[in-house]
């Protein structure tokens, strides 16, 4: 798959085009792809932009095992600024703040590669897009289909240079196979929960009982279940985290409010081993 995009990006570029979008599911190596592309491609300066802070360092271990020591490589994000790196990995959130955009000239970068770029409606993104003027720009995404209309194909000119949906990649047995189950319809005291209905009521007993009946029936087959539990406001997702707390689970409601290092431990904690350390779910909205 890796080689395939590889080629079509060359192509792409011997065409004169100056972007391209690159659609594929998550887990078949989108950030290595772009490693390998970059490689290629040679710049001088280069810009990875993403939307947190730990996804930048892994994207920078990526991109050091690929290039080792030939580039200097450094984090723009935060309190930590390697200005002067040939290969800068930065947060969206921090890079598109004006102190920080008026730093780098228009044509600083050669190649900017923008992740998770169905996000690129946003206004901080737009900001980005308009200032810099790279030699050649690459978005990444799994889901370039917006529900709030703005087009992602048109912002990358309809270059597509290669995509690969969730399906194949199944196909292709380059990730895991998975079976996904929703529950519906549920009621308390006779009444269907929606997304409108009584905050209290979102947290109601009955509806935690619910939920842990349901995600102990479809587990895993050897009782240790791992998950992600997704909340429609960050106050339900904190009570629903201490409801299962009360009852014996271990869990914890990570929001904004976080930092990077209580996301990066509970991470670790969800994918431990060790049964004093493990976590069993994160709440989230």
């Amino acid at each position: 798959m890796q080689k395939e995009a590889l080629a079509s990006l060359k192509d792409l570029r011997s065409q004169n085009k100056k972007k391209a979008l690159l659609i594929s599911a998550t887990g078949t190596g989108k950030t290595y792809l772009s490693a390998f592309d970059v490689k290629t491609y040679n710049p001088k300066k280069f810009l990875f932009i993403v939307h947190r802070r730990n996804i930048a360092e892994n994207a920078m271990k990526s991109f050091k095992n690929i290039f080792g020591n030939e580039r200097r490589m450094g984090i723009y994000s935060g309190n930590e600024r390697k200005i002067d790196a040939d290969f800068i990995f930065s947060t969206i959130q921090t890079i598109s703040r004006y102190e920080h955009l008026s730093r780098f000239d228009e044509e600083h970068f050669d190649y900017i590669v923008i992740d998770e770029t169905h996000r690129a409606g946003a206004e901080s993104y737009q900001k980005i897009l308009h200032h810099f003027k790279p030699k050649f720009l690459l978005g990444m995404t799994a889901t370039p289909e917006r529900t709030d209309g703005f087009d992602i194909f048109s912002q990358f000119e309809h270059n597509i240079a290669y995509e690969i949906r969730l399906h194949r990649a199944l196909e292709e047995k380059m990730l895991s196979n998975f079976h996904y189950f929703g529950v519906t319809d549920i009621t308390v005291d006779g009444k269907v929960l929606d997304e409108n209905t009584a905050f209290s009521l979102l947290t109601a007993k009955e509806r935690v009982t619910r939920i842990i009946e349901k995600a102990e029936f479809y587990g895993c087959d050897n009782g240790c279940t791992r998950g992600l539990i997704f909340c429609s406001s960050v106050a339900e997702s904190q009570e629903l985290s201490d409801a299962f707390n009360s009852i014996g689970y271990r869990t914890v409601s990570l929001s904004g409010n976080n930092t990077e290092k209580e996301r990066i431990d509970a991470i670790n904690r969800l994918e431990s081993s060790d049964p004093s350390e493990k976590l069993d779910y994160i709440f989230t909205s």
